[in-house]
């Protein structure tokens, strides 16, 4: 678990850190208005990529996850292609039920194919442990990506340009791995297969239609009561938050599902909850002291990250925003685990719906009353209220394990070394060289405490497991 973690977490972290040279160039590079073309069209990609491609995403990752002989890569291909087939369509119906103009819904179902073709090979790999390929693919497209959108911002490409180049990067990327991807042998298509896939993947698709309206919806009722300009500020914060927050959880979800659908198949409940218990152990000891870090230091952030037109917004919303992708680390990387095991994708559909329904109540609301604050904060409420009843439908589905020793250490570690941030803001000038002492002095703080509660085993880890228990023994247990 921990071997695939990291690899899956260097594809994360190097993908953040170019999505963070992508975020201090482009709101340099690109104004308010331009930068909201891009996020909107995003937007739009992302529903229509769920809507065509959901179910062939989760069927891939589900079934080949079972390993041994399975293999159905060229059933999962055949069912990319019935999908593709469905993309005039989604361009009609998104033409008609939005503002957006025709040319920048065009250009994002572009995005959404190259999107669905890159995603459908990476869950391929996950699922048969390949995850070398998957790093290097993820890095490659991120890299590309960047280059292709940089000649196309200094040219003067607008968020037309962003959005074209981005949707470049998947086909070239998913073409330059097809050999490691769909290399044979490979076995036929099956088209009993292919039921089982819309059987299974259909109301996934429910869900992800859902949950992509949910993912949507505060930047699209942003552009629509507020305009471009104000999408593009809200964009470039909660782009910047997913960076750092949710692509880390992802990582750690890329090696839980899989190595737990196997676990799972082979009978061991009791097994796969031990590693459903790890898992959420590092996910939480991974991303809670990033969200409180984050939160204390956004000012600093936004400074250095943003252009200057996007920074007095940023410093505002960053430290409401960074709490929304808490809870939806929470959901996507461990909740959804349950409803994948049972196989109950209805659930997912279900818990969406429920969260859907929030966000529609409170984001036109308080954004009327609060503008972009309060779009931020009714993605928090939102979220938050999604985690509970995301756990509450795991209790049906198959119940998920929770430590609260372990929370409780890394609350702990968490909240010394928020403790220190809080007193060394208060002593520092706000300055670069600030930020990165607030940065080694958290990091090392938690570090130390993460190390003497023994947080996911790091004792064992750094000491070797004679000289932890030599240590465990020698101390009160915590």
């Amino acid at each position: 678990m921990l071997q695939q973690t990291l690899q899956y977490s260097i594809a994360s972290i190097v993908s953040a850190a170019i999505g963070l040279l992508s975020a201090i160039c482009f709101t340099r590079l690109l104004s308010p208005e331009e930068y909201g073309v891009y996020v909107v069209g995003l937007s739009t990609a992302g529903v229509v990529s769920a809507v065509l491609f959901t179910w062939v995403r989760v069927s891939a990752l589900r079934f080949q996850s079972e390993g041994g002989t399975v293999d159905v890569r060229k059933t999962v291909l055949l069912a990319y292609l019935i999908s593709v087939l469905a993309a005039p369509i989604a361009f009609v119906v998104a033409t008609m039920t939005t503002a957006v103009p025709s040319e920048r819904t065009l250009a994002a179902i572009g995005f959404a194919l190259g999107l669905g073709l890159f995603e459908i090979g990476q869950e391929l790999q996950k699922a048969r442990l390949q995850s070398l390929s998957f790093m290097a693919a993820s890095i490659v497209r991120a890299c590309l990506a960047f280059a292709l959108c940089l000649i196309s911002a200094l040219l003067g490409g607008g968020g037309l340009g962003q959005l074209a180049m981005a949707a470049v990067a998947y086909f070239v990327t998913a073409t330059v791995f097809a050999l490691v991807i769909w290399r044979k042998p490979r076995a036929p298509i099956d088209f009993t297969e292919l039921l089982r896939f819309a059987q299974f993947g259909v109301p996934l698709t429910i869900s992800g239609f859902i949950f992509a309206i949910h993912a949507a919806l505060d930047r699209m009722l942003v552009f629509h009561l507020m305009g471009d300009a104000a999408a593009g500020h809200y964009g470039a914060s909660a782009d910047l938050v997913r960076q750092i927050i949710l692509i880390p959880s992802t990582s750690i979800a890329s090696a839980t599902i899989p190595l737990a659908v196997r676990a799972f198949a082979r009978g061991g409940i009791e097994d796969t909850r031990r590693h459903l218990e790890t898992s959420f152990e590092i996910l939480l000891a991974a991303i809670l002291p990033a969200v409180v870090g984050f939160a204390l230091t956004a000012n600093f952030v936004a400074d250095i990250v943003l252009g200057s037109e996007f920074r007095e917004t940023a410093a505002q919303i960053l430290p409401i925003l960074v709490f929304a992708w808490l809870f939806q680390s929470i959901t996507q990387s461990y909740v959804h685990v349950s409803f994948h095991l049972a196989k109950r994708p209805f659930m997912i559909a279900l818990q969406g719906t429920g969260m859907l329904l929030v966000n529609l109540a409170t984001m036109p609301l308080l954004i009327d009353r609060y503008g972009l604050d309060g779009a931020a904060c009714a993605l928090v409420i939102t979220e938050l209220f999604g985690v509970g009843f995301g756990w509450l439908l795991a209790r049906r589905a198959f119940p998920l394990p929770f430590n609260l020793m372990h929370a409780l250490r890394i609350g702990l570690a968490t909240a010394a070394m928020a403790l220190v941030l809080a007193i060394l803001k208060k002593l520092l000038p706000e300055s670069l060289l600030t930020f990165c002492i607030l940065v080694a002095c958290g990091s090392a703080t938690y570090l130390l405490a993460a190390f003497a509660l023994d947080i996911v085993g790091i004792r064992k880890a750094v000491l070797g497991p004679r000289l932890a228990r030599r240590l465990a023994l020698s101390k009160p247990a915590v």
